[in-house]
């Protein structure tokens, strides 16, 4: 079965710090995109009840140094026991510059860039 999907999501095996009320989850990028992004957990098992209620500080991190080069604040769509997805909850317009030149230096085009970037703003 082939899904075709609106955002384009990239590979990117980059550190993540997640900080939510009463815990902070590290983990690595699977995937992501303009519109969230997928997390393999360090630690399996499910997250708190606070975390899923309430939006994260998600931070992607350079390696290996791990200065943050991305802070966004998302909320869960799904999990499982050791992955994580995410959906970005509100994005700043210099969040949303930084996300859509790290999507762009691994690989996705200009012009698909620009296609999802007017498509997430229609919505």
């Amino acid at each position: 079965m082939i899904t075709q999907r609106r955002f384009a999501r990239v590979e990117i095996p980059l550190p993540v710090r997640i900080r939510c009320p009463g815990e902070t989850l590290r983990g690595t990028i699977l995937d992501v995109s303009l519109k969230g992004i997928l997390i393999e957990l360090e630690a399996p098992g499910p997250i708190s009840d606070d975390c899923v209620a309430d939006p994260l500080d998600v931070q992607i991190l350079s390696d290996p140094d791990q200065t943050v080069l991305v802070e966004l604040n998302a909320r869960v769509i799904r999990e499982d026991d050791r992955t994580l997805a995410l959906a970005w909850s509100t994005i700043e317009l210099d969040e949303l510059t930084h996300l859509r030149e790290l999507l762009q230096y691994n690989g996705v085009e200009e012009h698909q860039l620009s296609r999802e970037l007017s498509e997430l703003l229609d919505d």
